[in-house]
């Protein structure tokens, strides 16, 4: 994506993101956490938000108006995640239908540009294919070209 996008840090040992996400109306701290999956140099990626509360969480709804500056955010993390961790997979989906579709939408979109640096695979049972933007997935997985 060629957006504008937050500046983001990463903690090393966590391999988490932090950025904040800012409007007239408030700031939210996001994260983006990659977690180790059961295969071989596959993380899971998780955009969250941080609470108030101190809890992380993937379904409250910021209506921040900055969608696309936060997507474009997360794609330059993803980019710096492989940087950091040549050779690995990311697989993600959305915590619900709304996020899913929205991802989804996002990424037959922007298809093209995320084609330059990404190799992008939709996951749909045990099948891992090419991404196809007619094609609803369970999840999604990119890797570096």
């Amino acid at each position: 994506m060629n957006e504008d996008s937050y500046e983001f840090t990463l903690s090393r040992t966590e391999y988490r993101y932090e950025f904040v996400s800012v409007s007239a109306k408030k700031e939210v701290r996001n994260i983006v956490l990659f977690s180790q999956t059961s295969s071989a140099n596959t993380y899971n990626l998780a955009l969250l938000d941080l609470l108030n509360t101190g809890e992380l969480s993937d379904m409250t709804e910021t209506n921040n108006d900055d969608f696309v500056i936060v997507m474009a955010t997360v794609f330059k993390i993803v980019n710096d995640f492989f940087d950091e961790l040549p050779g690995s997979n990311v697989v993600f989906g959305g915590s619900d239908d709304r996020r899913q579709r929205l991802y989804k939408i996002i990424i037959g979109r922007e298809l093209e540009e995320i084609t330059k640096t990404f190799d992008v695979f939709g996951i749909l049972g045990n099948t891992i294919e090419k991404f196809e933007s007619n094609k609803i997935y369970e999840l999604y997985l990119i890797k570096k070209r």
